[in-house]
């Protein structure tokens, strides 16, 4: 359903990847890895692909939502055709950072009830060369969420052919707080997976906990992929033995260690991992200790996971987000000159560029 898109969007030019053209060159190379990591209930289509950001983490209140609108307009205003997913099923508002009420179409109208399209389901903001699915209210997810992962098979096939449908570049997943099964399913899906966390030890210590999901997530979807689950088993239970306290050498190198005994298992981890990039944003800085947590935690995450990470940047605490809710508009559209607008512009193209555009 081109027609969600605006006029002047359908002939926006995108910074490198043609609309219906080729993929970006870095992800043709890695699509192999990619595809490894991806839950094995979930079929990748021939051809061209959008490609995917998820915006997680392991904290609630850290700015997912304000983030993924803003990141999603901030990639339309550059020239990509965008869609953004709210998937956080059990508090969903996304539609909030939109500038709209709860619609009156949501994604349960399509996964729940199979009464409308995903393309049914989109709705137009303000941005041209943008629109968004918002969630619905949490109790419509609870029946379907109770069947596991599989109740979700037909959003995962909506979105890896939302290139091929509907000419769309990127699409920005808004996942929920914590680690459940279906948030951690949508983050190892993306491209890039983006972590936001606030420069407050509670939050910097569930986003750990969140990339050592991730990890985990991987281990078993490669093991499925490949029939190496009996080596993943073994593998887990030595990475419980390294405990949380201490970074040491860390999952990487105990991993490595794996290499002799389970070669064909270990060689397809590493394809997944590198299929894949981790980006880092801290939200609500107040000072350059805040800013500077995101360049430690960058380094962290290379050497104890093992994860291609970028520190995408930082959001300055600024009350222009509270003042655009209230005003019901786009933050990047109710205050387009301040710092934390120009710093989202930022953000999405070092996001561009770590993918391959």
């Amino acid at each position: 359903m081109v027609g969600i898109f605006s006029e002047r969007s359908m002939h926006a030019t995108p910074l490198r990847a043609p609309i219906n053209g080729e993929m970006p060159t870095l992800l043709q190379h890695r699509r192999m890895g990619w595809t490894l990591g991806l839950p094995d209930y979930v079929t990748v289509p021939e051809g061209n692909l959008p490609t995917i950001i998820a915006i997680g983490g392991g904290k609630g209140g850290v700015g997912k939502s304000v983030i993924s609108a803003n990141l999603a307009a901030k990639l339309a205003l550059s020239g990509q055709r965008v869609v953004a997913i709210d998937i956080d099923l059990g508090c969903a508002n996304l539609h909030t950072h939109f500038g709209t009420a709860m619609p009156e179409k949501s994604l349960a109208d399509f996964v729940v009830y199979g009464r409308k399209s995903f393309a049914e389901v989109l709705l137009p903001t303000p941005v041209h060369g943008l629109a968004f699915a918002a969630g619905g209210r949490e109790e419509a997810w609870a029946d379907q969420l109770e069947k596991g992962p599989q109740g979700l098979k037909g959003l995962f096939e909506v979105v890896l052919r939302l290139r091929q449908q509907m000419q769309v570049d990127v699409v920005v997943l808004d996942l929920g707080a914590g680690t459940h099964r279906h948030t951690m399913d949508f983050f190892a899906a993306a491209h890039m997976g983006i972590v936001t966390v606030l420069p407050e030890p509670t939050s910097i210590e569930n986003a750990y906990v969140f990339i050592k999901a991730m990890m985990y997530s991987l281990i078993d979807h490669v093991a499925r992929r490949t029939g190496e689950e009996l080596a993943a088993i073994e593998i887990k239970s030595r990475l419980a033995t390294l405990g949380g306290a201490a970074f040491g050498d860390g999952y990487l190198e105990a991993i490595r260690r794996c290499t002799n005994e389970f070669p064909e298992f270990v060689n397809a981890f590493w394809a997944a991992l590198g299929g894949r990039s981790l980006g880092l944003i801290v939200n609500q800085t107040r000072n350059q200790s805040d800013i500077d947590i995101g360049t430690a935690m960058e380094h962290i995450c290379k050497r104890y996971f093992g994860f291609e990470t970028a520190y995408l940047g930082f959001l300055n605490y600024d009350d222009a987000v509270w003042k655009s809710l209230r005003n019901r508009r786009m933050l990047v559209n109710d205050f387009p000159h301040c710092v934390l607008s120009k710093r989202m512009g930022a953000i999405a193209a070092r996001a561009l560029q770590k993918l391959g555009y």
